[in-house]
């Protein structure tokens, strides 16, 4: 090809990469939320929280700790509290305008519940129990006495029901739905009786009587799995009508998440069973998995912390159908894709994306300098990733 045509072609290659340039937007340099090394931090929605390590105060027991509100995603600053607990922050969520704190006493390992309203200085109440959840709807803080769980008025404390839990059994929450507040209440107890009441209004709904006394009890999705000795037994939630009955061996298992089609048993060191919920059969077993997750139509699935690579299953098979590599979940991002993450190994660097179970494809978007962990998403309107920062600070990146 003579030269002069060589050096035209170039000049036009050159010139569309240049004007392709020009015309993005360089992209956004994060917002910073300035944090010390013992901070804490909860996220909901479009608001962070970031809560002080505090000072001691009085009985070396007692630290006031401020909870800084964050708008999302311009991190700004919307709220100040401060809130004298007496250990580890345990929880947060915020009712209307109050805060409600789950907190574990440094001296005996007891929890308290806390609730003040925002910018206050003095607690609206406080009682010595563990705190479970909160509904925002019903203006309730659902807590464990230890006698059994209570509802009280998220303004007053005051108490709007209360379940007892039974001396030899188990009385415990659903998940609810997407690891939201619990539809139900179940309860198993040493006499052979299992019964259910409405978490939100503390209603009895159904009870049954069961062949032996209750062992171990998940309550997953639609169901409750009952540890009768011989195998396990489900009953249909709340109704309690009995579904099936399984002698799987399931011993050193339990449910972690609800698989939706599936449910998913883990064994305490590593490896999966695969449950029919209709029937009770085992499909299918796998030695490879510590944790798993349902996506749409697929199974996310990993081997463990330690090794954090993403794979894509089929939940009716166990199939493997692809994997992410080295890329790890962020949470949902809508339209069949989610958000995810890869580590740059032995530097504070990341890489983040979208990432398609459909065709285990991977979308760039951006790398953030400078994290040493604790990534997360929030999907807002205007999503945004959080990581902490090697100074213990936070970033906030655009996603979009």
């Amino acid at each position: 090809m003579p030269y002069r045509a060589v050096l035209g072609a170039i000049t036009l290659v050159l010139v569309a990469a240049l004007g392709g340039a020009a015309g993005q937007a360089p992209p956004r340099a994060p917002a910073i939320i300035p944090a010390g090394l013992g901070d804490e931090t909860f996220l909901y929605g479009d608001r962070l929280y970031l809560i002080a390590s505090g000072r001691a105060e009085g009985d070396e027991t007692t630290q006031n700790r401020v909870v800084t509100t964050y708008q999302l995603p311009e991190a700004r600053v919307i709220a100040r509290t401060t809130i004298a607990v007496t250990g580890a922050v345990l929880g947060l969520e915020q009712i209307g305008d109050v805060l409600v704190l789950g907190y574990q006493f440094n001296t005996d390992g007891r929890q308290g519940v806390v609730a003040q309203a925002v910018g206050a200085t003095t607690p609206l109440w406080r009682k010595t129990a563990r705190f479970v959840q909160a509904a925002t709807a019903d203006g309730i803080a659902l807590l464990d006495d230890g006698a059994g769980l209570i509802a009280v008025d998220v303004r007053t404390g005051a108490l709007r029901w209360r379940v007892p839990g039974p001396a030899g059994g188990l009385l415990t929450p659903d998940g609810g739905p997407d690891g939201g507040y619990p539809r139900w209440l179940v309860l198993g107890s040493d006499s052979g009786q299992l019964a259910t009441w409405d978490a939100r209004t503390g209603r009895p709904l159904a009870s049954t009587t069961l062949p032996t006394a209750a062992g171990l009890m998940w309550p997953v999705g639609d169901l409750v799995m009952v540890d009768v000795g011989n195998g396990y037994d489900a009953y249909r939630l709340p109704g309690l009508d009995r579904l099936w009955h399984t002698a799987t061996d399931l011993s050193q298992s339990s449910v972690e998440t609800d698989c939706g089609v599936i449910i998913c048993m883990f064994r305490q060191q590593r490896g999966m069973t695969a449950v029919d919920p209709a029937t009770g059969r085992a499909v299918w077993r796998s030695e490879r998995w510590g944790y798993a997750e349902p996506f749409g139509s697929y199974l996310l699935a990993g081997a463990g912390p330690e090794t954090p690579a993403l794979s894509v299953l089929d939940p009716a098979t166990g199939q493997v159908l692809g994997d992410f590599g080295d890329w790890q979940s962020l949470g949902p991002a809508g339209g069949g894709r989610l958000y995810g993450k890869k580590d740059a190994k032995g530097q504070y660097r990341i890489w983040y994306g979208l990432l398609d179970p459909a065709t285990r494809q991977v979308e760039y978007l951006g790398t953030a300098e400078r994290v040493s962990g604790n990534c997360q998403t929030a999907p807002i309107a205007d999503p945004v990733l959080v990581c902490r920062l090697v100074d213990a600070s936070y970033a906030v990146w655009h996603l979009r």
